[in-house]
């Protein structure tokens, strides 16, 4: 998601809440991590395999959801809910999910592990600041062998992605359900529903109508008119 990985905090006493990028940041959850956020600065991190959202263990770490890629190599385990759900419609998404938008739920990168069995050799990265395929957040996370995307390493969340969420039943739990549509303004079609659409991050820009104007912009979005509808 453009510029929006890694930048929420999530610092104050236990009542409070932080707004960051559209988000009401609780304190996070107890799940047994008692060092400082890895990479909370950003960039690269000794040790990081070993540190949340990777290879650790605490017995406060309750395992509410799990999500797993394509081939079953790589399986993160979730405490709790997500803090807030999303649909990202900024160019960077689509390029790099091959799609028109992204779905993305947030979670405090210390509710997140890599589950025990897996083998940590699986994991792939890629910085999109830098350009290179290595771990330095910001980053994406997605699997070696059979490359499923599976979360965005930020400084301080994970933005993990639910179509990859083995839910019981096949149901989508409602801490699931998207609260907006953000970077609207770069998208590439309109969805007619009810969910608040952004230009840029939630509460924090120009919140856009939802139906479209004409037909035109019902299919292609805003500003996405071809040269050729114009001759």
């Amino acid at each position: 998601m453009t510029s929006q990985n890694g930048n929420k905090a999530n610092n104050g006493n236990t009542n409070a809440k932080q707004s960051s990028q559209g988000h009401d940041i609780k304190q996070p959850p107890n799940t047994g991590w008692k060092g400082p956020i890895p990479a909370k600065n950003g960039g690269r991190e000794v040790g990081y395999i070993q540190k949340p959202p990777y290879s650790w263990q605490s017995d406060e770490f309750q395992v509410k959801y799990r999500a797993k890629c394509w081939c079953g190599k790589l399986e993160f385990e979730y405490h709790g809910d997500p803090i807030d759900a999303k649909h990202c419609h900024c160019t960077q998404c689509q390029r790099l999910h091959g799609a028109p938008f992204q779905w993305a739920a947030l979670f405090h990168k210390t509710s997140v592990r890599l589950a025990q069995h897996c083998d940590p050799l699986d994991l792939d990265f890629f910085s999109t600041q830098e350009g290179h395929s290595e771990h330095s957040v910001p980053c994406k996370i997605s699997c070696r062998n059979c490359r499923s995307p599976m979360a965005d390493e930020g400084r301080n969340m994970v933005m993990a992605y639910p179509s990859s969420f083995v839910f019981k039943d096949k149901h989508v739990p409602a801490a699931f359900a998207p609260t907006a549509h953000i970077f609207y303004d770069e998208r590439v079609m309109d969805l007619d529903d009810d969910i608040p659409k952004w230009s840029g991050h939630k509460n924090s820009s120009e919140q856009l109508p939802h139906a479209p104007n004409d037909a035109t912009d019902r299919t292609m979005g805003k500003g996405k008119r071809h040269k050729a509808d114009n001759e």
